[in-house]
């Protein structure tokens, strides 16, 4: 049994979450430590907050200290962050207590701000994208792995009959170039499902904003909302241009038919046309759809494929045992 301190976020499924849930089912003593930066109330203080923090590393960390106190206390062998906020003063005080620690970035490089992860002292930097691995560790000496994210076995697996719903599902931020792609989609008469947080004012897409469901799904709600659509959109953000999101693993776990774009180093994880199906262009989403639509056969095979090989290779069990080897 190995001791375990997760820092990030613990809102339902999460990545900490995820990992929390995972480590705990392994018989590991794990303790979520939640966010870096603590949550205040109300959210303007919170905003504040957040931009003050990213300019001053001495408040950040004094924001900090409760967090790390709770780390020191429970004496960890491992603390895995989730979190990029976490300051280099915080992650050096937990490492000199003898914890391995480790930063596993869970989004596109875009969201890697001014690259401080890099200077702040981790034994080990895990990363989905394996390109921007190659080039840490070859380039830079970085002490940086590949490691993608994953599904939950307990929560995204296939619940109740695929393809139901004729809808495309769309879970996650509606950020400028997925308004597009679905606004686009939408003129197209092609059915619409849209979870996730508002869309942001700035965002003028009025047609989209009518649609949206306004709530995130988690979970076997999830899971569920996946795995009766026809399929589940897995357009992704121009800063992702290596290895692939979660959303991939979850939907795909649960039974879905994920219509993913492209990226180097997906194929290894999904067989294309298989288990998952890729398009490169607007067209091609379009065309894959409607063969979805016309033949509910062939993709509920491509969802059962897809949900075999993520329960087989992608479980968040498995990416832990994979971390775990590399620091301990």
């Amino acid at each position: 049994m190995t001791k375990i301190a997760i820092v990030g976020p613990l809102d339902p499924d999460s990545f900490a979450d995820n990992l929390v849930d995972a480590a705990r089912r392994s018989g590991h003593d794990v303790l979520g430590l939640g966010p870096a930066q603590p949550r205040l109330r109300p959210q303007r203080v919170q905003n504040v907050a957040g931009i003050i923090s990213e300019r001053s590393p001495r408040l950040a960390s004094k924001l900090q200290s409760k967090l790390v106190t709770a780390a020191l206390e429970f004496k960890p062998d491992v603390l895995v962050s989730v979190d990029r906020r976490l300051t280099s003063e915080s992650v050096r005080r937990i490492g000199a207590s003898g914890t391995k620690t480790a930063l596993w970035f869970p989004d596109h490089v875009h969201n890697l701000g001014r690259l401080d992860v890099l200077l702040a002292g981790y034994d080990f930097l895990f990363f989905k994208n394996p390109i921007l691995v190659s080039q840490l560790a070859e380039i830079y000496g970085v002490r940086a792995v590949y490691l993608p994210e994953g599904a939950n076995p307990t929560w995204h697996r296939p619940v109740g009959e695929y393809g139901v719903d004729p809808s495309i599902v769309v879970a996650g931020n509606v950020y400028p170039t997925r308004a597009l792609l679905l606004q686009r989609l939408l003129e197209a008469g092609i059915p619409l499902r849209i979870f996730g947080a508002p869309i942001a004012p700035w965002i003028e897409f009025p047609d989209l904003r009518q649609l949206h469901e306004n709530f995130s799904v988690t979970r076997e709600e999830k899971a569920r909302a996946f795995r009766s659509s026809t399929a589940v959109l897995n357009n992704l953000h121009p800063a992702e241009f290596a290895g692939s999101n979660c959303r991939m693993f979850e939907a795909a776990a649960s039974g879905a038919v994920v219509l993913t774009e492209p990226r180097q180093g997906m194929e290894e994880l999904f067989e294309y046309g298989r288990e998952v199906v890729p398009f490169r262009s607007f067209d091609q989403l379009v065309e894959a759809y409607r063969r979805l639509v016309a033949h509910p056969e062939e993709g509920r095979a491509i969802a059962d494929a897809a949900a075999a090989r993520a329960a087989r290779e992608h479980t968040w069990d498995q990416r832990l045992d994979q971390l775990l080897v590399e620091l301990l």
